[in-house]
């Protein structure tokens, strides 16, 4: 993939939990408890990062959901996607990557759990993620710590905690005054495996010209949808 290159001019984004402080979102619907290790105790003494909180932090998906089918064979595992608008105006990609340090690998809590990470270097890249020497059948077309980041954003995103089968599915990303907004959707397989896991996914994003943050808008059921950004650290929502 090609994309349009731009110089930065922001600073480094404030919100790399890499080398976040312990955050508290106030905005009364959530819980940002991220820090550098992920653990959410606020034990490192790293300075807190101001963190930018989402309002709403969880509202109506405001497309249309149709319910969905009863026969099997029509079962459509991205129907919670179907009528978002894939109208993007930044160029982006899901990537596979390697083995990560995720934050929501030490959380405990019956909520639910978000997270996204904005990776603006290699060598934050290589801080997540575990980067061997060869690659693989199943790797990136490029290593992800070589990737052109003078161009590019990488974000990891986090959502818990659920059947190991649901996975993230993107349909855009926008530019916004402070950065980089992606939208997407859980998949829903007709048949699940019966885990209890936190997902992940990596998106390669092209860089706006300015860059503060990355938010999230992921539509988690017919009529939900969570907002959470990369200021936040890890944020915990009400579970239904």
């Amino acid at each position: 993939m090609t994309f349009n290159r731009r110089r930065f001019l922001a600073g480094t984004a404030i919100a790399t939990i890499a080398s976040a402080g312990c955050l508290q979102a106030d905005d009364g619907s959530g819980t940002g408890n991220g820090n550098g290790n992920g653990s959410g105790n606020g034990d490192d003494d790293s300075e807190p990062t101001t963190a930018v909180p989402e309002e709403p932090r969880v509202d109506d998906p405001p497309y249309d959901i149709e319910e969905q089918p009863s026969d099997p064979e029509e079962w459509n595992q991205l129907y919670l996607c179907e009528n978002m608008s894939g109208d993007s105006d930044l160029e982006f990609q899901t990537v596979p990557a390697p083995r990560a340090d995720l934050l929501l690998r030490t959380v405990e809590t019956k909520d639910e759990a978000y997270a996204v990470r904005a990776l603006t270097s290699a060598a934050e890249v290589r801080e997540v993620f575990e980067l061997g020497d060869g690659g693989s059948d199943e790797g990136p077309e490029e290593p992800i710590d070589e990737i052109d980041f003078e161009e590019n954003v990488l974000l990891v995103v986090e959502s818990g905690f659920g059947s190991g089968s649901v996975t993230h599915h993107w349909k855009r990303a926008e530019a916004t005054d402070r950065g980089v907004h992606l939208h997407g959707c859980q998949t829903t397989p007709l048949k699940q495996t019966h885990d209890f896991v936190a997902r992940h996914s990596v998106v390669r994003v092209e860089r706006p010209e300015t860059f503060e943050l990355a938010r999230v808008s992921l539509t988690v059921g017919a009529e939900r949808r969570v907002h959470f950004n990369s200021s936040e650290g890890v944020v915990t929502v009400d579970a239904e």
